[in-house]
């Protein structure tokens, strides 16, 4: 009888550490898995262009695929390793597809809904849904500590006005923070901009804008002018 419950008292421990495995990413509300893209600070689908003569600075990797054109490195400069057309940018692709997919499908924890724009704002953890195009005038803030998680899934484009920000508060980090974009994104410019953008088109960085984060665009091009892009560590 005393093994018989010895047994039983085993398995109920057991499940319990198997639940605790599950949380944190139940759901699809973890941050979002990259994989191999999470090297890149750059990665297009058809060309990366920095304006010519304008000193841009990107940490971790460059690529692009299928396309094979990079231009403007330099004047631009890059820490990491610089992908043309090869089966690195070819892998890293697959993977921001994956990853791209894993967002839009997201469902949990509940959509919080997400309309017109979302300057001057404060915003809890959570993903948040728009239906439509979504803006950035002004300072939109994210309150929450270091594991807290917020996914924006944009049905069609993101844009950023001039000098506008996305503020981290309370310990809260830029590797838990992606912006699903269902078109193309584009960071106004001096804005600054915190997060993982994963655009279906193209992302455009205007003249000095910042980027806590990483610029992946699975179809089309990334374009920047005199910007910064600093990685964060991956997800």
């Amino acid at each position: 009888m005393r093994k018989a419950v010895g047994l039983m008292l085993v398995a109920v421990l057991l499940a319990g550490c198997g639940d605790s495995g599950k949380k944190g990413g139940g759901g699809g509300s973890g941050p979002v898995a990259l994989g191999s893209a999470c090297t890149f600070g750059i990665l297009a689908g058809s060309t990366v262009t920095n304006v010519q003569g304008t000193p841009s600075t990107i940490s971790g990797d460059v690529g692009v695929s299928p396309g094979n054109a990079i231009t403007g490195f330099p004047s631009g400069s890059v820490t990491g390793a610089i992908h043309a057309g090869d089966a690195v940018a070819a892998t890293a692709q697959g993977d921001l597809t994956k990853a791209y997919l894993d967002l839009a499908g997201r469902t949990a924890p509940a959509p919080i809904s997400a309309a017109g724009d979302l300057g001057g704002k404060t915003l809890a953890p959570g993903l948040y849904k728009s239906t439509s195009s979504l803006g950035i005038t002004g300072d939109v803030t994210l309150s929450g500590d270091a594991n807290a998680v917020w996914t924006f899934q944009i049905a069609s484009a993101l844009t950023t006005a001039t000098g506008s920000r996305v503020v981290l508060t309370g310990g809260a980090i830029a590797k838990n923070v992606s912006w699903q974009v269902g078109s193309s994104a584009s960071v106004g410019t001096g804005a600054t901009f915190e997060g993982n953008i994963l655009a279906l088109d193209s992302i455009t960085l205007k003249t000095g804008a910042k980027l806590n984060g990483r610029a992946l665009a699975r179809n089309g091009a990334v374009t920047l002018d005199n910007g910064t892009i600093t990685v964060p560590p991956c997800p």
